[in-house]
């Protein structure tokens, strides 16, 4: 799954600090969605123009009138996505980042609140200094035909966050020692002779393509970041009930406190590897 929060967080970061062109911002978040649009920015001007994805019969939450509203203004309607740069430029010139927060571990969100709330649901959000921002993704199309994806980014007004703070060596030690101790655990519950499938996958598991982060961006994490990546496909593969297969009840409960902790371990690994500041600026 693409973590367009995290794509969000380091490309915009890095822009900020100078060391990515805008159009290349724009370019690497929306990958191969269409044209993402943001609501509730501050941004002081109304979008012009409807988002390509949306339908009649779209409801679109809109953020406080507080965030959105500059004097003289009206209420900013849908706008592209580039058009949030300068914002994050004015309110948090030293760069944003990115939380996946999940029901049970809301780390890195600030107090309760619509923001908080938006994104637990949507177990992604970036944020900044005063300022946060939660995808919603919207998926059109066949399964068996062309899909098109739509992502409507809205903006809310945040307070402090708690602090999080976690290394990518912290998030790497973490991660080994999850992922050693899944393997374990799904051995044990012989999990390769309905899922064999799994049993290669972990295989080849420091096998894949490195990930598509802004020049400069630490070495370590990258590297990071690309296995949480594999080891993420390798979850959702052990997650998932083999066609045919009868597992019980109790098979399946155990095999997900099994896979819990890797779960855990791999969002805190992509948050350290896509908040990661370069060593040249620390």
């Amino acid at each position: 799954m693409r973590v367009r929060s995290g794509v969000f967080a380091a490309w915009a970061s890095a822009w900020l600090a100078g060391e990515a062109a805008y159009d290349d911002v724009v370019a690497r978040v929306t990958g191969d969605d269409e044209p993402h649009r943001v609501i509730g920015a501050p941004l002081g001007l109304r979008g012009g123009d409807r988002s390509a994805c949306r339908t009649d019969h779209d409801v679109v939450s809109v953020a406080p009138a507080s965030l959105a509203r500059q004097p003289g203004a009206g209420l900013a309607s849908e706008v592209p996505l580039g058009w949030v740069l300068p914002v994050l430029r004015a309110r948090s010139p030293d760069g944003v980042r990115a939380v996946l927060p999940v029901p049970g571990d809301p780390r890195g969100l600030p107090g309760p609140g619509q923001f908080t709330a938006a994104a637990l649901a949507a177990g992604e959000a970036v944020l900044g200094r005063g300022i946060g921002l939660v995808p919603q993704v919207t998926e059109h199309g066949s399964e068996l035909g062309s899909r098109t994806t739509c992502v409507l980014w809205t903006a809310y007004e945040v307070g402090e966050p708690a602090p999080d703070p976690i290394t990518v060596a912290e998030a790497e030690h973490e991660l080994t020692g999850a992922t050693r101790d899944a393997a374990s655990a799904l051995t044990a519950l012989d999990v390769a002779s309905w899922r064999p499938e799994v049993a290669d996958q972990l295989a080849r598991v420091r096998r894949g393509v490195t990930p598509d982060l802004p020049p400069g961006h630490d070495g370590r994490a990258v590297r990071l970041l690309a296995q949480a990546d594999r080891l993420a496909a390798v979850l959702d593969l052990a997650r998932a009930d083999a066609p045919g297969s009868s597992v019980t009840g109790a098979e399946a409960r155990a095999r997900e406190d099994a896979l819990r902790p890797l779960g855990s371990a791999l969002r805190r690994a992509r948050v350290a590897a896509y908040n990661a500041v370069p060593s040249r600026h620390r």
